[in-house]
């Protein structure tokens, strides 16, 4: 991190290009190595905002907000920055982003402060296009974010091509996946999402260009006041396979501080986790065996290591990439299960690639199958790769609001008590949120309990003990077989398939 009496600030690169214009008399361009700024008495805040739409974090003491008046063009973006925070003092930091073409550097974030005090820093709002409005693309009405790309590059590319083909279409790297090969850009405010799409599909260049999608938290259902069935229990899980949970956060608590491996905020990795909506940390207990769902009778849970990640923002709704981001986290952090209690009916390319990527890693993949009983595919859940569980209500039976289809594999126990809200206070509630969390819980015990078994293997043990014990009871969804407290007892006690114990 330099400060403005430091030493000359090294370059931001080759891959900013950003022409944005928010009043007639300002205008803020960041393309190659250099920014451009014409300001007639112009609020800092105003000009720092046009910064922060192309991917820069800003934080600034709010006493400090100075008229500026400044008129160059291509000045290296060190030497611009600090001519236009000249009588203030600063620290910029630099991310490195490594990808097909090599390292990029990138301004990360600029501070703002009164000489010697930071005390009083408050970081911007986030730049208007969040995903607290999600639009829609004009291609095939699908729910993205209208401003931003996500982009694979043919092997070879050079930095001057790639650098061309930014500025030709106004873009701005904004981040990347090494692992998936994905770059994220940001567009102009104007720009047309489709048409751009178009042009870049066919862009030789270019090997796949899609939107940055929005999925959706999936809602649980309050079905009463907390009781005296499932009182959550203190776990330890020191070691052992790993779950990784991607859903709204997770709030620090006694009851899991032992069975936390790690924890990632991807809506501000900066950041300590939260969860201003309670549903990230409900799943934590259930998937860390904290809280056994209702219905269960005597079969008591194993602890279980878990990955909190926050994945959603405070209306519950993320994009594609965070999620990836989070996915290849998890890989990289241990986790032998995901658990995913959100989606989308719309599909993904890249996503489908990044479950890829986690299964050839050996990864195990569970989603919920969704709390609407509208019968079409929801991802990630109707993934070929990815587990998708409805709920069981307490007395056996298919909750009749899961959703159903050819795609859902199996229903779990879907409803708890919990010691922790969804927006509100903690009790009784339902849905195939909690189905999914559970059913994770009982592949890492099998896991655990299997410690030679790859995930083929406990797949495999999964699909004939749910053969064995499939019931057509249910009249609504007599297909789907339940994985029921009977079941989990046998898959649990099962040998590895095609391994006889001594």
């Amino acid at each position: 991190m330099k400060s403005r009496r430091s030493i000359r600030t090294p370059l931001i690169g080759l891959f900013l290009g950003l022409t944005v214009s928010a009043l007639p008399a300002l205008e803020v361009r960041m393309a190659a190595d250099t920014l451009s700024i014409q300001a007639e008495k112009t609020p800092l805040s105003e000009i720092l905002a046009q910064l922060q739409d192309a991917g820069v974090r800003v934080a600034m003491d709010d006493r400090i907000n100075p008229l500026i008046t400044a008129h160059f063009t291509d000045r290296e973006i060190g030497e611009g920055i600090k001519r236009l925070l000249a009588d203030c003092d600063y620290a910029l930091s630099w991310k490195t982003l490594d990808g097909p073409v090599g390292k990029i550097k990138l301004l990360s974030e600029v501070l703002v402060y009164k000489p010697g005090d930071r005390r009083l820093l408050m970081p911007r709002p986030t730049p208007s296009a969040t995903m607290a409005q999600p639009r829609t693309a004009q291609t095939n009405s699908i729910v993205c974010l209208t401003n931003e790309i996500l982009l694979r590059l043919i092997a070879g590319i050079t930095r001057e091509q790639f650098r061309e083909l930014l500025m030709k279409h106004g873009a701005t790297v904004l981040d990347g996946i090494p692992a998936l090969g994905i770059y994220r850009l940001r567009l102009p405010p104007d720009a047309n999402l489709a048409e751009t799409l178009n042009a870049l599909a066919k862009d030789p260049l270019v090997l796949k260009a899609e939107p940055n999608l929005i999925y959706g938290s999936i809602t649980p259902v309050r079905t009463g006041d907390s009781g005296q069935e499932s009182s959550p229990r203190t776990v330890s899980a020191p070691g052992g396979p790993a779950i990784a949970i991607l859903d709204s956060g997770f709030t620090p608590n006694a009851t899991l501080a032992n069975a936390v491996v790690t924890t990632l905020d991807a809506t501000a990795p900066w950041q300590t986790i939260s969860d201003p909506l309670g549903h990230g940390t409900q799943m934590a207990f259930i998937a860390a065996g904290a809280v056994n769902p209702t219905g269960m009778g005597s079969l008591s849970p194993a602890a279980v290591p878990i990955i909190p990640i926050r994945t959603m923002n405070d209306q519950g709704m993320t994009s594609g990439f965070s999620l990836m981001q989070s996915m290849v986290f998890s890989v990289e952090h241990g986790a032998r299960v995901i658990s995913m209690s959100w989606g989308s009916e719309s599909d993904s390319g890249f996503f489908n690639d990044a479950i890829a990527y986690a299964r050839k890693q050996g990864v195990i993949l569970v989603a919920a199958a969704g709390n609407e009983p509208t019968g079409k595919p929801f991802y990630p859940a109707a993934l070929p790769d990815v587990i998708a569980v409805a709920a069981l209500t307490p007395d056996g039976n298919v909750w009749n609001q899961s959703n159903y289809g050819s795609f859902i594999k199996f229903a779990a126990p879907g409803f708890a008590t919990l010691p922790v809200g969804y927006k509100g206070p903690p009790g009784q509630y339902g849905g195939s949120s909690i189905a999914a969390a559970y059913t994770a819980h009982v592949i890492a015990q099998y896991l655990a309990s299997h410690p030679k078994a790859d995930a083929t293997e406990a797949l495999h043990a999964l699909t004939q003990t749910l053969g064995s014990t499939t019931s057509a009871a249910d009249m609504i969804h007599p297909e789907i077989p339940r994985f029921n407290a009977a079941a989990i007892d046998l898959y649990l006690k099962s040998p590895r398939p095609g391994f006889n114990p001594l």
